[in-house]
């Protein structure tokens, strides 16, 4: 059952929590304050969408008993970190989309397991952590967006080649290394601007319909000598 989009959804929508809900839209409502402790008995919940509001506070713990969600949208609101590690929880999430949260560092450590993952969007969460070791299993990847954090180390060259990325934005972070000698062709759109990358520029930096920012970072540039 979807939610109306409507002012007062929150406090409707909580009044009903023996109803067996699938999936709440309320992007862009208007909606305000904190999520009430009443959603928590919304135990079918498959999609939340919530972006855009105005909702505060710190986002709940209790998302992560929501063992049926596969996407969550809470981007553009006005919560208070860090992210719950209990989200760690959520292994069924295809889609997850968090920004802009105020105050408290967030660490990755939570989206160790969720293997299933199409969008992972988490950007302006005052991030400290580097990069999972394990990208390289995510092959479900579409776009992976960690800008404006304080994510720091090296990039894996596995990210590099996941099967399914086509989106990848690091920017606004403190990365270090070089890019990696190769790519997959299929990755098109990448932001690494603004981090502490050095080296020179690989060959597929020149690839037909690749959009890439690398600005404000430490690459060595190669003169050619026409001798």
């Amino acid at each position: 059952m979807k939610f109306s989009q409507s002012e007062d959804c929150i406090s409707n929508i909580s009044r009903f929590t023996r109803v067996v809900y699938s999936d709440s839209y309320f992007d862009s409502s208007g909606v305000s304050g904190e999520i009430p402790s009443t959603f928590a008995k919304l135990q079918n919940l498959h999609t939340v969408w919530a972006s855009d509001n105005e909702l505060t506070g710190s986002i709940p713990d209790f998302i992560a008993t929501w063992s049926k969600l596969t996407s969550l949208r809470l981007e553009g609101n006005s919560f208070n970190g860090p992210i719950p590690s209990t989200f760690s929880n959520l292994t069924s999430l295809k889609v997850m989309l968090i920004s802009d949260l105020s105050n408290g560092s967030s660490s990755l450590a939570f989206i160790k397991d969720m293997k299933s993952l199409t969008q992972l969007v988490l950007r302006n969460n005052n991030i400290s952590d580097s990069i999972p070791s394990n990208i390289g299993e995510y092959q479900n990847l579409t776009q992976l967006d960690l800008s404006f954090n304080n994510i720091a180390g090296q990039i894996p060259d596995s990210l590099f080649n996941l099967s399914s990325l086509a989106y990848l934005f690091l920017g606004n972070n403190q990365l270090n290394g070089t890019l990696p000698a190769q790519k997959r062709v299929s990755l098109l759109n990448i932001d690494l601007s603004y981090n502490n990358l050095v080296g020179s520029f690989p060959s597929w930096v020149s690839q037909e319909n690749l959009q890439l920012n690398l600005v404000a970072n430490n690459f060595k540039i190669e003169s050619s000598n026409s001798g």
